[in-house]
């Protein structure tokens, strides 16, 4: 299934394992992303980037270069910003890193491991029951830190799934009514 990397202009095979990973890691390799670049690969308007680090929602780029963990929350954001408070996607980045201790999940990690269960869950909306096994399936591997790590990330991974279908179906609403022409 080809489709665009959420929050992003890049075409990747969503049903491939680690399609996110693949693409972003050689992207990193000489340094770092300058503006141009990352709004080029989310979409979003070099100011709105600016804004977004501005109001401490993304981390400043270090020596004007942003990182694969920044790009991985602006990628997370623009995904979720339709049907998510932004403040709402920052809290749940947070809840997925920071109360998971010092092997927390980084944002790039969260987006990585966010693209592997919509790969596997295909196109269309996923019913519940199906977002749950898609998301143990992607965990498998995962080892905690301390007990109850695991099922926090599986909500946040759920939420985000269900914000993610959200926002996809009132994109195809809006271009419905836009076609009305109303």
């Amino acid at each position: 299934m080809i489709a665009f990397l959420p929050g992003s202009t890049v075409e990747a095979e969503l049903s491939r394992k680690n399609a996110a990973e693949t693409l972003l890691t050689p992207m990193f390799i000489p340094g770092g992303l300058v503006l141009s670049q990352v709004s080029e690969i989310t979409g979003l308007a070099p100011h709105t980037i600016q804004n977004w680090v501005k109001r401490g929602f993304v981390s400043p780029p270090k020596n004007k270069r942003y990182s694969r963990e920044q790009l991985s929350r602006l990628l997370i954001i623009n995904a979720l910003k339709d049907s998510l408070q932004i403040e709402h996607i920052i809290a749940l980045c947070a809840h997925a890193g920071a109360h998971l201790g010092t092997a927390g999940v980084g944002d790039a990690a969260l987006y990585c491991c966010f693209v592997d269960v919509l790969g596997a869950l295909g196109t269309g909306v996923p019913a519940q029951g199906a977002m749950r096994t898609a998301i143990e399936q992607a965990l498998s591997d995962f080892k905690e830190p301390y007990t109850g790590a695991k099922a926090r990330l599986t909500n946040v991974l759920e939420i985000m799934l269900l914000a993610y279908s959200a926002s996809r179906l009132h994109q195809n609403a809006q271009r419905m009514l836009k076609a009305l022409d109303l």
